[in-house]
């Protein structure tokens, strides 16, 4: 009689698929790897880091100039020569970039607290302003 080996099982680990699939488009299981993060990953994170940093610091001067709006409009409408609102798009643009690049962020962080490689999806290199990887 032959005895056969039972399967092997994985366990589900949904959290961790979540984590690789929305940072670096890794959703397989055979995608994730425990190796160390390559040099080029850990620029692209200072990078991101860096690109934090600053979307933070130009989402605080918009918050706090909120006084002189109407002087940048004035100043837009002798230069164009219609009236437009600008500041408030502009805000809501330096906002939704800056929840887009933290989120990226918490996901780099929760990557190198679970001990996965950094794999930063090309397509999070564009959107937030940094240059693909020369790969």
């Amino acid at each position: 009689m032959v005895r056969h080996q039972p399967l092997q099982y994985y366990e589900p680990q949904l959290c961790l698929s979540c984590l690789t699939g929305i940072y670096g488009c890794r959703w397989k299981r055979y995608q994730r790897s425990h190796d160390d993060t390559t040099p080029w990953e850990r620029l692209w994170f200072l990078l991101l880091t860096f690109t934090f940093g600053l979307t933070l610091t130009w989402l605080y001067f918009w918050w706090e100039v909120h006084n002189d709006y109407d002087e940048f409009n004035w100043y837009l409408y002798n230069r164009m020569g219609y009236w437009s609102d600008w500041p408030m798009p502009i805000l809501v643009t330096t906002a939704a970039a800056f929840a887009y690049i933290a989120g990226l962020l918490v996901l780099a962080l929760c990557h190198i607290a679970v001990g996965q490689q950094m794999n930063l999806h090309w397509l999070h290199k564009v959107s937030s302003g940094l240059p693909p990887s020369p790969l």
